[in-house]
């Protein structure tokens, strides 16, 4: 098995695959349950785990029981999945259907509000409206639920293809323990100071990294996520420095996925992004740098961002108002910026 094709991010695929690194029958199991390919392809690899490598047992993190025998548990994970999608394509008296959306760089799931009577009429019903948008969707989630019930409900989540992604039932208690809670050593190429960019769900948005779990050596021993003492999955985040919405820089966090789809950025930095690669520069060198050379970058950008912020809002009359003063002000500046950006 090629299990370097199994990790999300082709920056760290890359990587474990130069360096040779070899990953054990668990963490390969956990690879595969987040690699984001379709259900049938990783019930395909867990059976490639099951008949081709050696048992081990699971041992217990924050949020996964342990388990004597990591091949015993693919063959009910798999049996699971598969009695959860025979159901859910199961004829069923009472079932109501909705559809939702997942689309590109969007916060959240767009909920359509109809319901329909079956399967077919719901994905017919997304065809029909949303069918030549399917570029933009990253994912389509469908509900079964019952009428007048306030039973479980089955969530299917497809490719806008149709093909199936994932399949769970909210409040489920038979559900076996997520892989996902399994923390795993993961090798990545990144250093402090990189411009990174974590695509997940549709997020694109450009990042300086700060911090791995990888480098908490002195505050929390890496060791004691990947032996299961302390935290699980979640904990595989990376830190960032962002510009947000408002124009502050901030420290930010990632979520579980964050790690696996971390990769390089290689788009412009653009506005008050452009601060970004001198931050990058600065975390580099170690911090040593002029506190005050950065700080005013950092005001540049920001300053030439409400600006432009403005000339949108007024439509251009605004610094027409202000012409001689904006002129004055821009003449002193270039002075200025030639110095900072040395």
């Amino acid at each position: 098995m090629n299990i370097y094709s199994c990790i999300p991010s082709p920056d760290i695929a890359a990587h474990c695959e130069k360096i040779g690194h070899v990953f054990n029958p668990l963490e390969m199991a956990v690879i595969v349950a987040m690699c984001g390919k379709s259900l049938k392809e990783k019930h395909s690899a867990w059976r490639e785990i099951i008949s081709g490598y050696p048992d081990m047992p699971i041992h217990k993190s924050l949020n996964f029981d342990a388990q004597e025998s990591l091949h015993e548990y693919l063959r009910g994970l798999i049996a699971h999945e598969e009695k959860q999608i025979a159901e859910f394509y199961a004829p069923t008296d009472g079932a109501v259907f909705r559809f939702g959306l997942l689309w590109q760089n969007s916060n959240g799931w767009s909920d359509d509000e109809c319901a329909f009577s079956s399967i077919d009429k719901a994905w017919s019903a997304y065809r029909e409206e949303y069918g030549e948008s399917e570029k933009d969707i990253i994912k389509v989630k469908i509900e079964k639920a019952q009428l007048d019930s306030v039973d479980y409900a089955h969530k299917a989540y497809m490719r806008p293809n149709g093909e199936l992604l994932d399949i769970n039932v909210y409040m489920d208690g038979d559900s076996p323990d997520n892989l996902d809670m399994i923390f795993i050593h993961l090798p990545v190429p990144f250093e402090r100071g990189d411009v990174v960019v974590t695509p997940r769900d549709g997020d694109s948005e450009p990042r300086v990294l700060s911090d791995l779990p990888h480098w908490l050596s002195g505050r929390v021993k890496y060791e004691d996520f990947t032996s299961g003492i302390t935290g699980d999955g979640s904990d595989l985040i990376p830190y960032f420095f962002v510009v947000d919405e408002d124009g502050f820089l901030i420290r930010d966090h990632g979520v579980s996925r964050d790690l696996w789809e971390l990769r390089y950025y290689h788009g412009e930095l653009n506005g008050q992004n452009r601060f970004l690669k001198y931050l990058s520069q600065y975390i580099k060198i170690g911090n040593n740098g002029d506190i005050d050379w950065l700080l005013n970058v950092f005001l540049k950008f920001r300053a030439e961002a409400k600006r432009d912020e403005l000339d949108r809002l007024f439509g251009g009359w605004y610094l027409e108002l202000h012409k001689d003063t904006w002129v004055r002000n821009k003449e002193s500046d270039a002075d200025n910026t030639e110095c900072i950006l040395e």
